[in-house]
């Protein structure tokens, strides 16, 4: 039942076109009763939780601090939403996430010693051996990942193609061995999303075209890696599902059309801390209608079985 490999095209509830490939083994079943979802990533993913705070609840299904947590949307980011509006029972998330992470700051210095090396050492130190307060499974958890935003900017336009590529594949490789640390946990569902398009950010559509051009090289080469560590992983470990969300397609989407999705005709170019108005929350943060889409995505890769 384990065995076959698909590789198709995740297109999603909302009719985004991809590129990126859905990479799954085959499992059964939709998942009834607590779901649990333990995230890593960094700004865009990021909600303020504290491990040694309050735990997930009912209540709360972020723990602390208060739903929806310090995010960097104007509200509501995409984790909240597969918590509350794409859940189908309840689903409570651990957000190791943190503002600025990189996969791990030995390659990549950011302004947060929290990187994703980091937050899975906090992941294994307080949940690997599933406590009372957080009974989960191999079947009902998503683990979700985010990374990459950070690489890319803080590294982008200034090395060779040569040495870039070579930082990039060791950036990739750190990634899988987190990976393979939640597997060895005991994690077997897995979303790995992409790097968006953040050439088309407020702050680098204050750059050059060739600056723009340089970046999304690199996001795609980025990308391209995800998706061939992803196929790997899953060729060594035929009980995990691994779904590759393209968040590319999800924020072109609405980039190009702003005021379908309720901001204004300058809605792809702008931004306004109330998350709405604009597509944009600040210069390089995207608002309200694009995290709820990037959920939306996330839940059509998994569709009928945590969402």
């Amino acid at each position: 039942m384990y065995s076959r490999l698909i590789v198709s095209l995740l297109l999603g509830s909302v009719g985004f076109s991809s590129s990126s490939p859905v990479l799954e083994n085959i499992h059964a079943g939709a998942i009834t009763g607590t779901k649990y979802i333990i995230s890593f990533g960094d700004s865009y993913t990021q909600s303020g939780f504290d491990i040694n705070g309050a735990k997930p609840s009912a209540l709360n299904p972020f723990g602390n601090p208060e739903f929806p947590g310090w995010t960097t949307s104007g509200g509501i980011n995409w984790l909240g939403h597969l918590c509350r509006t794409y859940n189908t029972s309840l689903t409570l998330a651990f957000n190791f996430a943190a503002g600025g992470a990189t996969v791990d700051a030995n390659l990549v210095s950011s302004i947060t010693t929290i990187s994703l090396v980091e937050q899975v050492s906090q992941f294994t130190s307080s949940l690997s051996s599933k406590p009372s307060y957080a009974p989960w499974t191999s079947d009902n958890t998503l683990f979700a990942v985010w990374m990459g935003v950070n690489d890319v900017g803080n590294t982008f336009g200034g090395n060779s193609n040569a040495t870039e590529t070579a930082l990039l594949n060791k950036i990739v490789a750190q990634y899988q061995a987190m990976a393979q640390k939640m597997y060895d946990s005991g994690g077997r569902n897995f979303a790995f999303l992409t790097v968006p398009p953040i050439q088309k950010s407020p702050t680098m559509l204050s750059q050059s075209a060739s600056s723009r051009a340089t970046e999304a090289d690199v996001i795609a080469a980025f990308n391209s890696l995800i998706a061939k560590m992803t196929a790997s992983f899953l060729a060594s470990h035929t009980e995990a599902k691994a779904v590759v969300v393209d968040t590319v397609a999800v924020f072109d989407k609405l980039l190009a059309n702003p005021t379908i999705y309720g901001a204004g005709q300058n809605g792809a170019t702008c931004y306004n801390s109330d998350g709405k108005s604009c597509l944009w929350w600040n210069d390089y943060h995207p608002g309200l209608a694009i995290h709820k889409a990037v959920a939306e995505a996330v839940a059509g890769g998994f569709k009928g079985r945590f969402f």
